[in-house]
Protein backbone atom coordinates (compact mmCIF):
# COMPACT_ATOMS: atom_id res chain seq x y z
CA UNK A 1 0.00 0.00 0.00
CA UNK A 2 1.30 3.48 -0.81
CA UNK A 3 0.44 6.79 0.79
CA UNK A 4 -0.57 9.89 -1.18
CA UNK A 5 3.13 10.69 -1.82
CA UNK A 6 3.88 7.24 -3.26
CA UNK A 7 5.79 5.95 -0.20
CA UNK A 8 5.23 2.25 0.54
CA UNK A 9 3.59 2.07 3.98
CA UNK A 10 2.52 -1.59 4.01
CA UNK A 11 3.67 -4.57 1.96
CA UNK A 12 2.37 -8.14 1.89
CA UNK A 13 2.22 -10.84 -0.80
CA UNK A 14 -0.36 -13.59 -0.74
CA UNK A 15 -0.59 -16.77 -2.78
CA UNK A 16 -4.02 -17.56 -4.08
CA UNK A 17 -5.29 -20.92 -2.92
CA UNK A 18 -8.94 -20.71 -3.90
CA UNK A 19 -9.48 -21.04 -7.63
CA UNK A 20 -13.18 -21.62 -8.24
CA UNK A 21 -15.12 -23.82 -10.65
CA UNK A 22 -15.11 -21.07 -13.28
CA UNK A 23 -11.31 -21.28 -13.49
CA UNK A 24 -11.47 -24.97 -14.32
CA UNK A 25 -14.10 -24.31 -16.99
CA UNK A 26 -12.10 -21.43 -18.47
CA UNK A 27 -8.92 -23.49 -18.49
CA UNK A 28 -10.69 -26.40 -20.15
CA UNK A 29 -12.09 -24.04 -22.80
CA UNK A 30 -8.63 -22.63 -23.47
CA UNK A 31 -7.21 -26.11 -24.04
CA UNK A 32 -10.03 -27.27 -26.31
CA UNK A 33 -9.91 -24.13 -28.45
CA UNK A 34 -13.45 -23.09 -27.56
CA UNK A 35 -12.25 -20.25 -25.38
CA UNK A 36 -13.85 -16.86 -25.31
CA UNK A 37 -11.55 -15.80 -22.47
CA UNK A 38 -10.69 -12.12 -22.59
CA UNK A 39 -10.30 -9.11 -20.37
CA UNK A 40 -8.63 -10.51 -17.23
CA UNK A 41 -9.82 -8.41 -14.32
CA UNK A 42 -8.73 -8.40 -10.67
CA UNK A 43 -11.36 -7.06 -8.27
CA UNK A 44 -11.49 -6.39 -4.53
CA UNK A 45 -14.27 -6.50 -1.99
CA UNK A 46 -15.19 -6.08 1.64
CA UNK A 47 -16.91 -9.43 2.22
CA UNK A 48 -15.76 -11.92 4.85
CA UNK A 49 -17.60 -15.07 3.75
CA UNK A 50 -15.17 -17.97 3.16
CA UNK A 51 -14.78 -18.83 -0.56
CA UNK A 52 -16.62 -21.82 -2.03
CA UNK A 53 -15.80 -23.72 -5.21
CA UNK A 54 -19.18 -22.65 -6.65
CA UNK A 55 -18.68 -18.89 -6.12
CA UNK A 56 -19.64 -16.72 -9.09
CA UNK A 57 -18.48 -13.38 -7.65
CA UNK A 58 -17.16 -11.67 -4.55
CA UNK A 59 -19.38 -11.47 -1.49
CA UNK A 60 -19.31 -7.65 -1.57
CA UNK A 61 -17.34 -6.21 -4.49
CA UNK A 62 -16.06 -2.65 -4.07
CA UNK A 63 -17.11 -0.47 -6.99
CA UNK A 64 -14.75 1.32 -9.37
CA UNK A 65 -14.94 5.08 -8.91
CA UNK A 66 -14.47 7.97 -6.51
CA UNK A 67 -17.80 7.89 -4.68
CA UNK A 68 -18.02 6.90 -1.02
CA UNK A 69 -16.80 3.34 -0.46
CA UNK A 70 -15.32 3.01 -3.96
CA UNK A 71 -11.76 2.58 -5.26
CA UNK A 72 -10.29 3.61 -8.60
CA UNK A 73 -9.25 0.41 -10.40
CA UNK A 74 -5.96 0.50 -12.32
CA UNK A 75 -4.80 -1.74 -15.16
CA UNK A 76 -4.11 -5.48 -14.72
CA UNK A 77 -0.43 -6.43 -14.98
CA UNK A 78 1.16 -9.88 -15.40
CA UNK A 79 4.70 -11.22 -15.07
CA UNK A 80 5.99 -14.00 -17.27
CA UNK A 81 5.44 -17.43 -15.72
CA UNK A 82 8.26 -18.86 -13.62
CA UNK A 83 8.48 -22.60 -14.16
CA UNK A 84 10.50 -24.86 -11.83
CA UNK A 85 10.82 -28.33 -13.31
CA UNK A 86 12.68 -29.59 -10.22
CA UNK A 87 9.68 -28.98 -7.97
CA UNK A 88 7.08 -29.34 -10.74
CA UNK A 89 5.61 -25.92 -9.94
CA UNK A 90 4.87 -22.75 -11.79
CA UNK A 91 3.90 -19.26 -10.72
CA UNK A 92 3.21 -15.79 -12.04
CA UNK A 93 2.28 -12.47 -10.50
CA UNK A 94 -1.00 -10.79 -11.41
CA UNK A 95 -1.34 -7.31 -9.96
CA UNK A 96 -3.38 -4.14 -10.17
CA UNK A 97 -3.52 -0.83 -8.33
CA UNK A 98 -6.56 0.30 -6.36
CA UNK A 99 -6.50 4.01 -5.47
CA UNK A 100 -8.68 5.40 -2.71
CA UNK A 101 -9.95 8.66 -4.18
CA UNK A 102 -13.24 8.44 -2.28
CA UNK A 103 -12.38 10.88 0.51
CA UNK A 104 -13.08 8.28 3.24
CA UNK A 105 -11.59 5.02 4.46
CA UNK A 106 -12.19 1.86 2.38
CA UNK A 107 -11.58 -1.62 3.81
CA UNK A 108 -10.52 -4.51 1.56
CA UNK A 109 -10.88 -8.08 2.84
CA UNK A 110 -11.36 -10.22 -0.29
CA UNK A 111 -9.83 -10.49 -3.76
CA UNK A 112 -11.28 -12.06 -6.88
CA UNK A 113 -10.59 -12.38 -10.58
CA UNK A 114 -12.52 -12.71 -13.80
CA UNK A 115 -11.57 -13.88 -17.28
CA UNK A 116 -14.14 -11.96 -19.30
CA UNK A 117 -17.41 -12.62 -17.47
CA UNK A 118 -16.21 -15.89 -15.88
CA UNK A 119 -15.34 -15.65 -12.18
CA UNK A 120 -12.18 -17.72 -11.63
CA UNK A 121 -10.68 -16.88 -8.24
CA UNK A 122 -11.88 -15.88 -4.76
CA UNK A 123 -9.61 -15.40 -1.75
CA UNK A 124 -10.00 -13.80 1.66
CA UNK A 125 -7.04 -11.81 2.89
CA UNK A 126 -5.50 -13.07 6.16
CA UNK A 127 -6.48 -9.70 7.66
CA UNK A 128 -8.41 -6.75 6.24
CA UNK A 129 -6.55 -3.74 4.85
CA UNK A 130 -7.99 -0.28 5.40
CA UNK A 131 -6.99 2.32 2.82
CA UNK A 132 -7.04 5.90 4.01
CA UNK A 133 -7.92 8.64 1.50
CA UNK A 134 -5.34 8.84 -1.33
CA UNK A 135 -3.63 5.55 -0.41
CA UNK A 136 -2.99 3.00 -3.17
CA UNK A 137 -3.20 -0.77 -2.76
CA UNK A 138 -1.25 -2.95 -5.22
Amino acid sequence: MRDKNGKVVYRRRYKSRSFVEGFLSALQSAFTGSSSISSPNLVVGSGTTPPKITDTGLTNQIGNGTSSGQLQYGVDSFTSPIINTNTNTGSFTWSKTFNNGSGGNVTVSEVGAYFGSTFVLHDLLPSSITLLPNQVLT
